[in-house]
């Protein structure tokens, strides 16, 4: 790589030597990618891996399980059950005559309807908790017999729940809480995704990567002349590859001091598409007239560059 670096630097040096008895050479174009300094460092982007990190423990261990297993479990406890949404066809819910069983569901999801089989001998109440503004809902079940059983389904923003409740002495849950696991795959596969995109929209559009290190020197067309004041944001050179038109900046130039750039249109100037590279303006297009402008009216400074090769 270093080879074709000082490769590249060679012929350039020889393409601009014609020049040398006129006037004093720019400095070489620097083809190498090089830092420019950040005020801040942007936060990495949200991963599947962090979503999964957030979750309790007995999730992760289900979603580590489910890639060699393809099951997702359920975990319970004397006093708390976890239930895996939507792959158990109708959880059983145990309570204790006159005891509440808590259920807890998804935070965010808003209970709109619930249906009991036996509302003679069951009692169902709403709740919720947390933050009013996304809070997490509850319903307290509670039957007045033992022995009972009947069915109940929850209605709410997000799911529909299909739960089977059975009034068992001595066998009841105090707590029932459920996790989801294709919610939760399809929010880490979306957070991947997203994390992607949004390295990859970082990498081409920062500033520090200068575009130069694979360009073919042979290709590069330097007729251009840059006239103007010498105001500290004086372009170096300017130069195209056939596509593109590179005006190289001086080096340092504070982000405060980068001008505007316009590009002769008949009458007067309009704005193109470039972009900032490092110490580069990279337009899109390539011209014949453009104007630097930087400051308004009797402040304003103004770099003529014009291209002064044979017609394209």
């Amino acid at each position: 790589m270093r080879d074709k670096i000082a490769a590249i630097g060679i012929a350039l040096a020889f393409g601009l030597g014609g020049c040398a008895s006129q006037q004093s050479p720019p400095p070489p174009v620097t083809l190498v990618a090089h830092a420019a300094p950040k005020a801040e460092t942007a936060p990495a982007p949200v991963t599947g891996a962090n979503l999964l990190a957030e979750q309790p423990l007995e999730v992760r261990q289900a979603v580590a399980d489910h890639k060699s297993t393809d099951d997702w479990p359920s975990y319970k406890t004397p006093a708390y059950v976890l239930y895996p949404y939507g792959k158990v066809a109708e959880p059983l819910i145990d309570c204790a005559p006159l005891r509440t069983t808590d259920m807890q569901l998804e935070p965010g999801e808003t209970i709109t309807d619930v249906a009991l089989g036996d509302s003679e001998r069951w009692m169902v109440t709403p709740a919720s908790s947390g933050d009013p503004r996304n809070p997490t809902p509850h319903l307290a079940v509670k039957p007045k017999a033992a022995g009972i059983a009947t069915n109940l389904t929850i209605y709410t923003t997000r799911h529909i729940y299909h739960l089977i409740l059975r009034s068992r002495p001595g066998h009841e849950m105090q707590q029932v809480e459920f996790y989801y696991p294709d919610d939760l795959l399809a929010a880490m596969e979306q957070a991947d995704q997203e994390a992607k995109q949004e390295t990859e929209d970082a990498k081409a559009d920062d500033p520090a990567v200068t575009p130069l290190a694979s360009l073919d020197p042979g290709i590069l067309n330097f007729s251009y002349k840059v006239a103007g004041p010498n105001v500290p944001w004086k372009p170096v050179r300017a130069f195209d590859d056939g596509s593109h038109v590179f005006i190289q900046m001086p080096a340092g130039m504070k982000s405060s001091e980068a001008p505007a750039l316009l590009i002769a249109a008949g009458d007067g100037n309009e704005m193109v598409n470039y972009r900032v590279r490092g110490d580069y303006y990279v337009v899109d297009r390539l011209f014949d007239q453009a104007v630097l402008v930087s400051g308004v009216g009797r402040a304003q400074d103004r770099i003529q560059i014009a291209y002064t090769g044979a017609a394209r």
